[in-house]
């Protein structure tokens, strides 16, 4: 039957697992006009991965409820491993191509870390729009049609690396919070309503532990403060008692969205760390819909975060100038509330669900009616590029002499 609906196939390894890149596909699968777009979700669980420990999120079953319940035809494919000991990160014994024929699609949505990756360097021909979370190479093969950043920091450093420029296109987190039946863990954990709560939520992972929140909360702590972690390393516990920390609790992870805004709502402040910085988060996101002011740190890999925090916030370069911030956060009751005000501000100008959206759907509007603009451009980005310089020095130097039009 014929159908002016928009075929998209949204294609991700563990799709269906919590974490913050797989949540920004998801959300955006289930919030597409279901009128204009017929969504297909193909997705794996977590499989070993063979020449690396890191161990994948595996499925979640609050997050495949999400999508059923959102009416998403999800297509699950299976994975025996993933080689990372391959330039692509080959899937080996997997039935993926049993299951996905690029045929059947207008729009391939991937999100991934930037390198050439399988298996999308075997799907050729249908236009590939890539959402980046991490800044992990550059992949301009010709038929990625558009290039999702989630920031511009993100953008600028993917450009600098090789990228496409003109591909490009800026996009944020769509978040679709419900908070209507989360309250506060103060109760329960004997908090009082007037203590100064500090905290934040993060993955248990050793990797991405830093010392920074915990060493300037220290430096703070009094019977007016607590501390809270959501999850998080092993090395946040010993961490906090060699520090001898008094007023601090642990609550175990969970990808449900109501304990997570339970979560949110006993906070004060959301005082992040994390050792590789982030390029865009999600949890930030969420911080900022309870108004709750952020104090972050630099990293020596990602700093996305500056620019997502921005006014609703600070990041800081030391221990002493994080401490400073969390007690002026806690004494002084005007500067509290003019970050508070700022952090609702800017949840609803970068995350609102339906914005974001709205300037989704319009990207995909674009890509059906112009899939690959600049052609020869794209033709010699495509080309290996230490092996293709001179000719890509060429296309300049043409480019210049005969004031060649820049759509091409």
């Amino acid at each position: 039957m014929a159908t002016n609906k928009i075929r998209i196939a949204f294609i991700k390894y563990g799709g269906l697992s919590a974490g913050g890149t797989e949540k920004f596909l998801q959300t955006i699968a289930a919030n597409l006009n279901p009128d204009r777009y017929d969504v297909t979700y193909f997705y794996c669980n977590s499989s070993p991965y063979r020449g690396g420990n890191f161990v994948h999120a595996g499925t979640d079953t609050f997050r495949t409820d999400y999508m059923a319940g959102h009416g998403i035809k999800l297509v699950e494919f299976t994975v025996g491993a993933k080689d990372i000991t391959t330039p692509l990160h080959e899937w080996r014994d997997t039935n993926f191509w049993e299951k996905f024929d690029e045929a059947d699609f207008d729009i391939i949505q991937t999100g991934r870390a930037g390198h050439k990756e399988y298996p999308f360097n075997k799907i050729t021909h249908t236009p590939i729009v890539d959402s980046l979370h991490l800044t992990a190479g550059v992949d301009n093969q010709r038929n990625i049609s558009r290039v999702m950043h989630i920031t511009k920091w993100s953008a600028d450093k993917w450009v600098k690396a090789g990228g496409d420029e003109k591909r490009i296109v800026i996009v944020s987190h769509p978040m679709e919070i419900s908070v209507s039946e989360a309250t506060s863990m103060r109760e329960n954990l004997h908090i009082s309503p007037k203590v100064t709560v500090f905290g934040f939520h993060q993955r248990d992972a050793d990797s991405i532990f830093s010392p920074i929140p915990l060493l300037a909360y220290k430096e703070v702590e009094s019977d007016d403060t607590y501390f809270l972690i959501m999850g998080g390393s092993k090395l946040y516990r010993e961490q906090a008692t060699q520090l001898g920390i008094k007023n601090i609790s642990f609550v175990n992870h969970s990808a449900e969205q109501k304990r997570i805004y339970s979560f949110l709502k006993t906070l004060t402040v959301y005082a992040h760390g994390r050792k590789d910085g982030e390029v865009n988060s999600t949890a930030m996101a969420e911080a900022m819909y309870f108004g709750l002011p952020i104090v972050s740190h630099y990293s020596e890999i990602n700093n996305g975060h500056v620019e997502c925090i921005a006014d609703a916030g600070v990041v800081v370069g030391s221990i002493e100038a994080y401490a400073t911030e969390l007690r002026k956060l806690q004494n002084e009751k005007t500067y509290y509330e003019m970050r508070s005000e700022n952090a609702l501000k800017r949840f609803v100008e970068n995350y609102e669900l339906k914005g974001q959206i709205k300037r989704i759907e319009s990207i995909y509007e674009s890509v059906i009616t112009n899939p690959f603009p600049y052609p020869t451009r794209r033709f010699l980005y495509s080309l290996h590029w230490t092996q293709n310089i001179r000719i890509w020095l060429k296309w300049l130097y043409l480019k210049a002499k005969f004031k060649l039009n820049g759509n091409i």
